[in-house]
């Protein structure tokens, strides 16, 4: 169905299916306000060591050789493969739900919704040459396991580093479907640790309009791209959606109602608050305030 939002756009909701590279020609990525404010000023995106994920059965990545003579590869596994750093990014979940609209995404990455969620192009991220990018596999169960068997000819270091390459899909990329609510997209490497991002951020997301954090990364971002925040719009009644809108706009709009001396919601507002304050110590009192009083 066609919705109007309280900004006037027409929107379809639920949205479709995205495929291909829609999925993710738009990256989200949640985090803590302090951390933003460093990728912001730097322009770089720190990768982070793959040792540090969150994702207890992703670490599980055991081995098994062919003979006693490849025991010695095993270190040489856990060297390289422990070398690997990533980028964790979510997805537009369809053409309506966006990136930023995850309320599971705010509460673990978003610094429990206090952090931001930030906007990349992904094709204005300067990938290095080596990486590699791709969407994350969920699946119930993982087939094959996650114990990976050195081939036979595999006996030296170089060989270790490719055969992890080729199977870079289930060791990097493939995750119990429990994670599917991320969304994600990754972008992995065993040399970089840092994305070049200049140029690619083109908005920046909170979960308020007037939160200490909001003003400041609008006094930070100087309107070199857009500041907007996630919030909820009831449609008839039947349904919350979510929804992003100008942080500075919906700001002036609800001052502007408040300093409003016709508006007769402040008064009655005021009026019921007052009543409540009086009568909030006995719990048997009424609350119902029939006594309004309009200008």
């Amino acid at each position: 169905m066609e919705i109007t939002t309280d900004t006037n756009e027409m929107v379809r909701f639920p949205g479709m299916k995205l495929r291909g590279k829609k999925r993710y020609e738009t990256l989200y990525h949640y985090t803590s306000f302090d951390a933003f404010v460093k990728i912001w000023l730097s322009k770089k995106f720190k990768l982070s060591p793959i040792t540090k994920a969150n994702d207890i059965e992703e670490l599980y990545k055991p081995w098994k050789a062919k003979n006693f003579q490849q025991i010695p590869l095993s270190y040489a596994y856990s060297d390289i493969l422990n070398a690997y750093k990533q980028a964790s990014f979510t997805m537009d979940y369809d053409s309506y739900i966006k990136g930023c609209m995850s309320p599971m995404m705010w509460g673990l990455y978003g610094g429990r919704k206090e952090g931001v969620c930030i906007e990349f192009k992904l094709d204005k991220i300067q990938v290095p040459k080596g990486c590699i990018q791709k969407p994350i596999i969920y699946k119930d169960i993982l087939k094959p396991p996650r114990v990976f068997e050195l081939d036979k000819e595999i006996k030296t270091i170089a060989d270790v580093r490719g055969f992890i390459k080729k199977k870079s899909k289930d060791i990097f990329f493939t995750k119990l479907k429990c994670w599917a609510g991320e969304n994600e997209y990754r972008i992995i490497s065993d040399r970089y640790e840092y994305l070049n991002i200049e140029n690619a951020i083109t908005a920046v997301y909170l979960t308020s309009y007037e939160s200490e954090e909001c003003l400041m990364v609008e006094k930070l971002v100087r309107d070199a791209i857009p500041v907007m925040y996630m919030h909820y719009y009831t449609v008839e009644n039947k349904y919350d959606i979510p929804i992003v809108s100008d942080t500075a706009n919906s700001r002036e709009q609800v001052l502007k109602a408040k300093n409003n001396p016709k508006n007769a919601l402040n008064s009655i507002a005021q009026q019921a608050k007052d009543y409540y304050e009086a009568s909030k110590n006995d719990e048997n009192a009424s609350l119902l305030n029939i006594n309004y009083k309009l200008n």
